[in-house]
């Protein structure tokens, strides 16, 4: 039916990085390419979101680097054939970013080794079930335990390669949405550990070259 006053998550898994090469897009790109082959052999529950499911690349473009490296990401999503559910969003202001953390259902973060791991504590405080990547930052901090260690206490996904990705992405899409409430609280919970200033900085830092405004 219709949004459920604003709650109403969407069949979208979103991932917030620059387009900088060690952020590893094409692993998400072939991760998803991977989950659509898993989703075909045994469909999701909500027929909906099988349908309509699509993966969201934001961030900066700054530049001709920047444009070469989206352009090569275009051109690597018709070669894997997912093109139609891949989406760029690219320069939107910081409004448009909290709408689609608003909206996603998933997170997905790559970058294996990225110190604090701003871009889950964003998608935990958002209310978006973080998918990581299994290195220092995310793994040692934040995403403990992971649903997979504990579907009881679980607060997320940890990966490592694209088999990982999507069976990771796999398992936070068949969340029922009791199971999924659970996740998300005890994350948002776990990321209070997290919100201290120098974080809130770090952060305000990164998106002053992510974002337009």
């Amino acid at each position: 039916g219709g949004g459920g006053g604003g709650s109403e998550r969407e069949p979208v898994i979103l991932s917030v990085a620059q387009f900088r090469p060690e952020k590893d897009h094409p692993l998400q790109l072939k991760a998803f390419a991977r989950l659509l082959e898993l989703l075909d052999k045994a469909p999701l529950d909500d027929g909906h979101a099988q349908k309509n499911l699509k993966l969201v690349l934001l961030g900066a473009c700054r530049g001709p680097d920047d444009q070469a490296r989206i352009d090569a990401l275009k051109k690597l999503s018709v070669e894997l054939g997912v093109q139609s559910r891949v989406e760029f969003v690219l320069n939107c202001p910081f409004a448009e970013l909290q709408r689609w953390l608003g909206r996603a259902s998933v997170g997905l973060h790559t970058m294996w080794n990225e110190h604090f791991g701003i871009g889950v504590v964003e998608f935990i405080a958002a209310g978006v079930v973080p998918v990581a990547h299994a290195t220092a930052g995310p793994k040692q901090d934040i995403v403990v335990p992971t649903v997979e260690e504990d579907p009881g206490k679980g607060v997320g996904y940890l990966a490592s390669d694209v088999e990982e990705f999507a069976n990771a992405m796999q398992s936070a899409l068949r969340l029922t949405p009791e199971a999924r409430r659970g996740v998300v609280e005890r994350a948002r919970v776990r990321s209070h550990h997290f919100s201290d200033g120098k974080f809130a900085l770090a952060f305000e830092y990164s998106c002053a070259g992510l974002f337009s405004n």
